[in-house]
């Protein structure tokens, strides 16, 4: 097992106790990441429960900026997860520490934009815990990578655009109301810009890159799993009319067909096109490919998730009657995020295109615009159809672009092969 260098191990050779463990090209991602993966989907899962709430388009604004504050931040232990074993020594526990920091930020995520009488401020609470969050990556970043030059210099340069983030959600969280949305999303353009920007430095490495696309595409995975027990925990199925049944199947289906869509050859022949990319190249590859061409997929998911729960509501209530219009908005964007996603993420891998994925969206947005003229019920029924056809097309069987084996097979199956050490 490869350890960190020099520091690590005394005179005599033997590791010091709680040292931390460099990532190994091979290695796979580990049942602890998992851990912190489901405190992450748990937020994302509460990001849905902000929108249901108060349904409108002011709540689907705020759900997008924490989306994309909560990638980000995911983001980063990944690519600190492929320097370093997450799992091992004292880095354990500072994960931890960020764990705990996530869930209180997915505590008070549903009212961020509430002020409550005797000056209780929720979004105080999550701008300090994502504080520590970032915190915690960073230390845990600058103790294994010092010794390290060109890494450090990279951490360096991040670590300018990430603390004025860290200010602006702060003044935000102060401020409330319309500043509040402005500042977080100012908050997020600083740390995306200016990581953007010290990239060019090519401090970074991919230590493994089984590790990277498995520990994204693992997370695509649960968050799909938390759109089906989301929206299915909406039915009761013995109080419930059989139309809000077949509703909620037909959300399945729309949810299963992502899944195909993305799962059925193309998330193998990625991982396969980032394993024999060069070394050089990969850095840059994972960047656009996974840290910024995973996240349309997985906040097509949530958006698809307030969607289907917006949209069982409404047939509860009045199934002859068209749906809300946030209802139809969330589940249209969803889609079409993920299905745009899906032909992005494929050209930066792969350098290959698919059309049936952008006319499904096409096909989505004119059924959306249908919407105000048809019962609530015919929504899903006709962007089930469109996904389904076009899962159907964009996940069959063929030629893998850019493939050569790696860590799935060609027939598309993963190989569930989680570190246990």
């Amino acid at each position: 097992m490869n350890r960190m260098p020099r520091a690590d191990a005394p005179p005599g050779g033997m590791p010091r106790a709680g040292a931390p463990v460099a990532t190994r090209d091979r290695d796979r991602t580990t049942l602890f990441e998992i851990f912190f993966d489901l405190v992450f989907v748990f937020a994302l899962t509460r990001v849905v429960a902000l929108v249901e709430a108060e349904p409108d388009a002011g709540s689907l604004l705020h759900a997008t900026i924490l989306l994309v504050l909560l990638w980000w931040a995911w983001c980063a232990f990944i690519w600190l997860g492929n320097q370093v074993r997450l799992d091992r020594g004292f880095v354990r526990v500072g994960m931890l520490v960020a764990m705990a920091a996530l869930f209180v930020v997915a505590l008070v995520i549903p009212e961020a934009w509430t002020r409550h009488p005797g000056g209780a401020n929720p979004a105080l609470v999550l701008a300090l815990a994502f504080a520590v969050v970032r915190g915690c990556y960073v230390g845990l970043f600058a103790v294994t990578a010092w010794r390290r030059p060109r890494l450090r210099r990279q951490l360096l340069l991040d670590l300018g655009p990430q603390t004025v983030s860290i200010g602006l959600l702060v003044s935000g969280a102060l401020a409330g109301g319309a500043w509040q949305a402005g500042l977080w999303a100012a908050a997020f353009a600083v740390d995306f810009a200016g990581g953007r920007s010290a990239a060019r430095y090519r401090g970074w490495r991919v230590g493994s890159p089984r590790h990277f696309s498995e520990r994204h595409d693992l997370v695509l995975i649960i968050a799909l799993g938390e759109t089906v027990l989301s929206s299915g925990a909406r039915v009761d199925p013995w109080s419930t009319s059989p139309l809000a049944i077949a509703v909620a199947l037909l959300g399945f289906l729309i949810t299963t067909s992502l899944w195909w869509a993305f799962f059925g050859r193309l998330s193998a022949a990625a991982a396969a096109a980032l394993a024999h990319a060069d070394h050089a190249a990969r850095p840059a590859l994972a960047r656009d490919g996974y840290t910024f061409g995973h996240f349309p997929l997985v906040a097509g998911v949530v958006l698809v998730a307030v969607g289907s729960t917006l949209l069982l509501d409404d047939v509860a209530v009045r199934p002859d009657a068209p749906a809300s219009g946030i209802a139809v908005v969330a589940l249209a964007a969803g889609v079409v995020l993920f299905l745009v996603g899906l032909e992005a993420f494929r050209r930066i891998l792969l350098r290959t295109r698919r059309w049936a994925s952008i006319i499904g969206a096409a096909a989505v947005v004119a059924a959306a615009a249908a919407a105000a003229w048809v019962p609530a019920w015919v929504v899903p029924v006709l962007v089930a159809a469109i996904v389904a056809t076009t899962a159907a097309v964009v996940g069959r069987a063929g030629p893998m672009a850019g493939c050569g084996g790696g860590a799935r097979g060609y027939d598309g199956s993963v190989e569930i092969e989680v570190d246990r050490a």
